[in-house]
């Protein structure tokens, strides 16, 4: 029930969209290659190919938007923010999620509807394929809601981290930091959690980034 409650349950969605995505993106190179041999071999003309690709992209990038939020994959600017302590951090950063949350929804409401509009109408496609967009039309929402669900999850834990009931090492929205902070750790040949220099433009050294910064 607790899991339920904090969304613990949209990380296992946002894992499962990133093989889904996965999958698209392999089936896109493989209609792609179709579409070269049929056309270019055989000499015969492509009517599906192109528009299915497009579709197979689009799920890509918009159901597998929520793998990429949960792994911290999307580009993003924090040299303001990694100057703060690891508090301040977490604030403006749950802040930010907040902020990006409500893109989404705005996202996801005028995505639905388009859907129903084109649900209601009966669209489709003006190619010769005519591929009907009541279905094309539900990746863009399918995405979106996704990618709220994600953004709720990380909040309620950042919201749990900042009163003291999460470590705020095991919050995600600080995750970004940690990844930075271990890359750089490797860079520089500092020794790992287990107490192990890895190898890094250190040399092996075992430099302490913490006491380095001091």
């Amino acid at each position: 029930m607790r899991s339920l409650l904090t969304f613990r349950w949209a990380g296992v969605l946002a894992e499962a969209t990133g093989y889904l995505s996965a999958a698209a993106l392999l089936a896109a190179t493989g209609v792609t290659l179709h579409a070269v041999i049929t056309r270019y071999f055989l000499g015969l003309p492509t009517v599906w190919q192109m528009e299915v690709t497009i579709y197979l992209m689009m799920i890509v990038a918009f159901v597998g938007a929520a793998y990429g939020l949960k792994h911290h994959a999307h580009v993003g600017v924090d040299l303001v923010v990694e100057q703060f302590r690891p508090r301040g951090r977490l604030v403006l950063r749950t802040i930010t999620a907040v902020l990006c949350l409500a893109v989404v929804l705005v996202v996801l409401w005028t995505s639905f509807q388009l859907w129903h509009e084109a649900y209601e109408g009966g669209f489709r496609s003006s190619t010769a394929w005519r591929a009907p967009l009541a279905v094309v039309y539900t990746i863009l929402p399918i995405g979106m809601f996704l990618v709220a669900l994600q953004y709720i999850a990380m909040i309620i834990e950042a919201v749990l981290g900042l009163a003291g009931k999460v470590p705020l090492s095991q919050v995600a929205l600080m995750g970004a930091s940690n990844e930075a902070a271990a890359i750089e750790r490797e860079a520089m040949g500092a020794p790992d959690a287990g107490g192990k220099a890895t190898d890094g433009a250190g040399g092996g050294l075992g430099i302490d980034d913490e006491g380095d910064r001091r």
